[in-house]
């Protein structure tokens, strides 16, 4: 008989996909969320009226029956983050959020059907407790690495860069968040992290190895244009591209330095994305990049042609998406152990791997790449290709099938 399983997230980064995925494989008892447009009238008129907004509040396939939206949790951060932008009445709105909607699941967790209860990182604390009681087995899936290397690792940087230090958040936290989420991957059964550095964050952490699985995110393949570029003899610059949230988080000062080593004839740095904090630690460097406006998801794919490689020399990170997306596109990526480019690449195939704070291995990289001729950097487009095919969301569901089967 299959296991039945209550799935919990209080926003939604990748659980509508998890959603779908364990609908798909018939494991789905419910998911419950914040915000879902669970009418299939109102999602066909927002696909068709092409709201790149609204349209990222539901999932194609999965059906508004076997979700419960409880819109009244993340009202006060919609509002917040459209008065205040991504400000810290904004963060604590979200924390706010994660702990009210867990104290309401936890709340109904005994009136639940199912066999496995499975959480997300900041909103699952009490309802791991309240699922254990009930006799259920116990998931917890961290969004990001684990919060107590996150305080470290970032706490250091923001001492080392003190100009950045406003580009930085989760380092601080209302009363009792962050023990919230010290104890979610202790209290529950189970910890499922996405990436080979989520699940070293977690060891260190003294949580159990035996307690930890593996299950990296997928990504929409289909949305992705990919093309083999025609060979040139025509000398160009390499276009590096940093995509996201300009943070030193990403470690953008690193790459920043590694530009000084280079001539804007050979090399060109393009930042697509939002500024986190003042940007006072962008001044000194401003004529080493061009900034170009934040673009939406959709435009984002289109863009990724028009540049040679990404570059996210990332301190800490979960997964870092924009990777493996970017990978798709074709683009070789320059990144960091603190991501899953070690599950990704492999050096001079498809990209490299560089140390974290390790400016000149990021520019030992990029002259690596400037060594290349048109046809080896096709070559390399075509490995970074070939690679992200092997982590669509069909693939997600197939490493799913295989992990639930284990339980």
């Amino acid at each position: 008989m299959s296991k039945r399983v209550i799935l919990s997230h209080s926003g939604k980064q990748h659980s509508y996909h998890v959603a779908k995925s364990l609908f798909d494989l018939g494991h789905l008892e419910k998911f419950y969320t914040s915000s879902y447009i669970r009418s299939a009238w109102l999602q066909k008129k927002i696909t068709e009226g092409n709201n790149q907004y609204w349209s990222r509040r539901f999932q194609p396939g999965l059906p508004g029956s076997m979700v419960e939206s409880n819109w009244r949790f993340e009202l006060k951060e919609i509002i917040y983050s459209k008065l205040h932008g991504q400000s810290a009445k904004t963060l604590n709105a979200v924390y706010e959020r994660d702990v009210r909607f867990d104290k309401y699941v936890a709340s109904k967790m005994h009136q639940l059907s199912g066999d496995i209860f499975w959480g997300f990182q900041g909103s699952s604390h009490d309802s791991i407790i309240a699922a254990r009681k009930s006799g259920k087995l116990t998931l917890c899936e961290l969004s990001t690495a684990h919060a107590p290397m996150a305080k470290k690792i970032l706490g250091e940087e923001q001492l080392l860069h003190p100009e950045w230090a406003d580009s930085f958040d989760n380092l601080e936290f209302p009363p009792g968040y962050f023990e919230r989420l010290c104890n979610e991957p202790i209290e529950a059964d189970w910890v499922i992290g996405a990436s080979s550095f989520t699940l070293r964050t977690l060891e260190e952490s003294g949580i159990a190895k035996h307690k930890l699985k593996y299950l990296p995110l997928g990504f929409d393949v289909e949305k992705i244009p990919f093309a083999i570029r025609q060979s040139t003899t025509e000398r160009k610059p390499l276009k590096i591209l940093y995509a996201g949230r300009i943070t030193q988080r990403k470690g953008i000062k690193y790459l920043l330095e590694a530009m000084r080593s280079f001539n804007r004839s050979d090399v060109e740095l393009h930042i697509i994305g939002h500024l986190h904090g003042s940007g006072a630690g962008l001044q000194p460097y401003r004529d080493l990049y061009t900034l170009h406006q934040p673009v939406s998801q959709a435009q984002l794919f289109e863009r990724y042609g028009d540049f040679d490689v990404l570059a996210l020399p990332t301190i800490f990170e979960g997964f870092g998406l924009v990777v493996i997306e970017a990978m798709a596109a074709g683009l070789p990526v320059i990144t960091t152990p603190n991501s899953i480019g070690p599950e990704l690449i492999v050096n001079d195939e498809n990209g490299y791997v560089v140390p974290i704070r390790n400016v000149p291995a990021i520019v030992n990289a990029i002259r690596t790449l400037l060594r290349k001729s048109p046809g080896e950097l096709n070559v390399m487009r075509q490995s970074a290709r070939n690679k992200a095919l092997q982590f669509s969301w069909h693939a997600y569901t197939q490493r799913l099938k295989a992990m639930m089967e284990l339980l």
